[in-house]
């Protein structure tokens, strides 16, 4: 039985993984470390919650400068991150992103493939009905070329609404300038 896409209610979904200031140390390799999300009224232009989970890397650990720039630790996954598998069962229960639209700014989707191919959960989550949001974003404003999120939040006047470089942040960030273009529309 096919179950259409919801069109009324959208996620916007970022991800953060295991980084290094140069290349990665033998035998690590960038990995998900926390995934944040944003659901969005379509009609209402509101964002109705957001949240972030942390996951546990199989292949590497979180460096200094990774915690830098992403406010995600070592102790922090390792204490609170769970298998990504694990996570991806949660967002099933809590989100239902099988049947909704969603956003990320960028290939957050190849990533999210990438770590199934590599073994770490059999599929994940989300729906066939992806939008590349930075694709998007450059194409209806006429960019000419890729825009970062914290650029387009600048070109749109809108205040970053958390950390930069913080799944949930960014994730919320995102539907905010998606909201806006929307808004443009209407």
């Amino acid at each position: 039985m096919k179950t259409s896409l919801r069109l009324d209610r959208l996620l916007f979904v970022d991800l953060e993984l295991t980084c290094w200031e140069g290349m990665p140390p033998p035998g690590e390799q960038s990995e998900i470390i926390e995934i944040g999300l944003a659901e969005v009224d379509a009609e209402a232009l509101t964002v109705t919650r957001s949240g972030r989970y942390l996951v546990r890397p199989r292949h590497s650990a979180v460096s200094e400068f990774c915690a830098d720039l992403t406010g995600v630790t070592q102790d922090a996954v390792k204490r609170h991150g769970r298998p990504l598998a694990e996570v991806f069962g949660t967002l099933k229960k809590d989100w239902g992103p099988a049947r909704k639209a969603w956003y990320a700014w960028g290939a957050d989707r190849i990533l999210l493939d990438e770590a199934v191919e590599r073994g770490d959960a059999e599929a994940h989550p989300f729906s066939p009905g992806f939008f590349d949001m930075a694709q998007l974003y450059a194409t209806l404003r006429g960019c000419g070329a890729r825009v970062s999120l914290e650029d387009a939040l600048k070109r749109e006047g809108l205040e970053p609404q958390g950390r930069r470089h913080s799944a949930e942040g960014d994730a919320v960030d995102a539907a905010h300038v998606w909201m806006r273009l929307a808004g443009c529309l209407r």
